[in-house]
């Protein structure tokens, strides 16, 4: 359960995995190499007087947030003027104190895009919410959808297609690849990847035909994310 200080609550999520990992592996590799030392000096007693048992390796303290008590609260307020809910935000959350001010400057605030309505998700990995042209606060249609669910549903819109912005408009172009795989992780070439994410040192892209006005508008809906994958230079040249 959630603590009343709510600011408190967001920031006492404890150490990140990984530092905690990294901390108990510092500790064994003290005592292994101690134990190491204490064998040498055992039978050298010159070297126990000149030597001292090896450090342990700093591990920094790397803490986390359990940032999802903020995220409920916020999400709560969808449907309100942006206006009231950031003065309720600035009441709830003191900014006089660290804790405060951290949840609110380096999360919350950054949840929320101001002045836009579009509605849609920037990125899948990060919780966001809008405000609309009115000033009310509004949730991204794909929030909540599932990744997996909304990659399939752009796979089978764009049927293996890829697309580009050319001298003559927005076009669809089918890419085929070209000679063997290359399964070197070092290369450093570009690479093109097919739909098992095997990459290739080459592409052709032959044009299919021209976008519709209501694709264009699908694609626009799209996360960065999934416009990524979708969306190359245009293999035409400028004219």
């Amino acid at each position: 359960m959630a603590r009343k200080d709510l600011s408190r609550t967001v920031i006492e999520g404890g150490r990140y995995y990984r530092n905690c990992w990294e901390r108990r592996a510092s500790h064994g590799a003290e005592r292994a190499t101690t134990r190491a030392w204490l064998d040498a000096v055992e039978v050298d007693l010159d070297e126990a007087e000149e030597s001292v048992p090896p450090p342990i390796k700093h591990v920094g303290k790397s803490f986390r947030d359990k940032l999802a008590p903020a995220m409920r609260w916020l999400a709560s307020q969808v449907g309100r003027p942006w206006s009231k809910v950031y003065s309720e935000l600035r009441d709830r959350f003191d900014t006089r104190t660290v804790a405060g001010r951290h949840v609110v400057e380096d999360h919350m605030l950054k949840w929320v895009r101001r002045h836009s309505d579009e509605g849609l998700l920037r990125h899948y990995y990060r919780f966001e919410l809008f405000v609309d042209a009115h000033g009310i606060l509004r949730k991204p249609k794909n929030l909540g959808r599932s990744y997996q669910n909304v990659r399939g549903e752009v796979a089978s819109w764009s049927a293996g297609r890829v697309c580009a912005s050319t001298y003559r408009g927005w076009w669809w172009f089918r890419r085929d690849l070209l000679g063997d795989a290359c399964y070197d992780y070092k290369c450093k070439k570009h690479h093109f990847k097919n739909e098992g994410y095997m990459r290739f040192h080459q592409a052709r892209f032959t044009p299919v035909g021209a976008m519709t006005a209501g694709e264009l508008r699908y694609l626009d809906r799209l996360t960065d994310d999934m416009r990524r994958g979708l969306v190359i230079a245009s293999p035409w040249p400028a004219r």
